[in-house]
């Protein structure tokens, strides 16, 4: 029996996953091959539509079968012409090149004259189904009925929605990255007198040592700027608004209120980095508008330092539990508030000094301490 290779081939993907087509084509060729006594090697197939004269280069699978059929010098059988190629051009370079390929509608002995007829008539086909689509499509449009992601429910649009931004920003981050070394080495230049480079200086650069950008063409200062912040290249540092500082060092006082100036220059990051005088600022107001909502502050007059969060704190707990001792009230602070005992209780004598003058009932309650707090004050 004479070898054969075996060509498949649908048009969609929704066809290549569904196997029917290429199931069907397969018994076809199948059954020819057995009853004129041919037996398929080897199988090839693609999922590729069948216009156009490049099929070669979109269709892997045909090219790959091709040139098996030439180095073995088998015949290529495909079901219908159509599955080949719907362009006359390329059936007829086919032919040209003197490349045997069997058409198993068709029959084994078909002559050229019949495949240019058949192949003009699968070209012809081709221009009518796309007609017909494109005529269908235009009266559901007219009718106002949706088709394809739009027809989808909103849960599913947004999903994909999603999935495309970040296939977008994942490409754009790899191209950035094949960059970084000619990037970091550009932003590092001096610039005029002594200055950080600027972006179009450094554009410049790359361009006058030939380097493309990842489209090809020529660098631009916009774009190199793009690039440096998807890269975390902050070049050259710009100043943080006032807004935006006060939120960042409200937002570490509040994780943080024991934290310095320094500290918290330190978390704020060196992307915009802050002066220590500015931080002081900032944190100061932080501190004065938490001792401003508290009666306990405003009453005993505490200096706003980094303490001043913790002070607040134990001042509020003997406030509402007189009672309580300093290391009861130190345990009640949690881990948030490191404090030794002894500076609970220091706290805890000045509340109780300043609540001695105005609140008889709460110098009442105290009842245990009233021997050390005569001594203390003078009694």
């Amino acid at each position: 029996m004479q070898a054969a290779i075996g060509y498949l081939r649908v048009s969609t993907r929704e066809q290549g996953r569904s196997g029917l087509g290429l199931a069907a084509q397969h018994h076809d060729i199948e059954a020819f091959a057995l009853r004129e006594g041919f037996t398929v090697r080897s199988w090839h197939k693609d999922v590729q539509t069948g216009a156009g004269v490049d099929a070669l280069l979109l269709r892997p699978g045909l090219a790959t079968a091709l040139k098996e059929a030439r180095a073995t010098r088998c015949p290529l059988i495909v079901s219908r012409l159509d599955r080949l190629s719907r362009n006359v051009h390329f059936i007829s370079g086919l032919m040209e090149h003197r490349v045997h390929f069997i058409v198993a509608a068709f029959g084994k002995d078909c002559d050229h004259f019949v495949l240019h007829i058949y192949a003009s008539l699968a070209e012809q086909e081709r221009k009518m189904i796309s007609e017909r689509i494109k005529a269908a499509l235009a009266a559901r449009r007219r009718k106002g009925v949706k088709r394809g992601l739009a027809a989808r429910p909103r849960k599913e649009r947004l999903r994909v929605a999603m999935m495309g931004r970040e296939a977008t920003v994942k490409a754009a981050n790899d191209r950035a990255e094949a960059y970084r070394m000619h990037i970091e080495w550009v932003l590092r230049q001096p610039g005029a007198k002594g200055r950080p480079i600027s972006f179009c200086s450094a554009a410049k650069r790359l361009n006058e040592r030939n380097i493309e950008s990842p489209m090809g063409g020529h660098w631009q200062g916009s774009q190199l700027k793009r690039m440096a912040a998807r890269l975390g290249i902050h070049h050259p540092i710009s100043p943080l608004s006032d807004e935006a500082a006060r939120a960042g060092v409200r937002e570490i006082w509040k994780e943080h209120p024991e934290f310095t100036a320094k500290q918290v220059r330190a978390n704020l990051g060196f992307a915009h980095p802050l002066g220590i005088g500015r931080v002081w600022a900032l944190l100061k107001e932080c501190r004065r508008a938490a001792g401003m909502s508290s009666p306990m502050h405003r009453q005993v007059g505490w200096r706003l330092d980094r303490w001043t969060s913790a002070r607040i704190r134990v001042g509020g707990i003997w406030r509402q539990h007189p009672e309580f001792t300093a290391k009861q009230i130190t345990m009640r602070l949690g881990p948030k508030h490191c404090v030794r005992v002894k500076w609970v209780h220091q706290v805890i004598r000045e509340c109780w000094l300043a609540s001695a003058r105005e609140s008889p009932k709460l110098w009442r309650l105290t009842r245990r301490r009233r021997k050390w707090s005569w001594r203390y004050l003078g009694v």
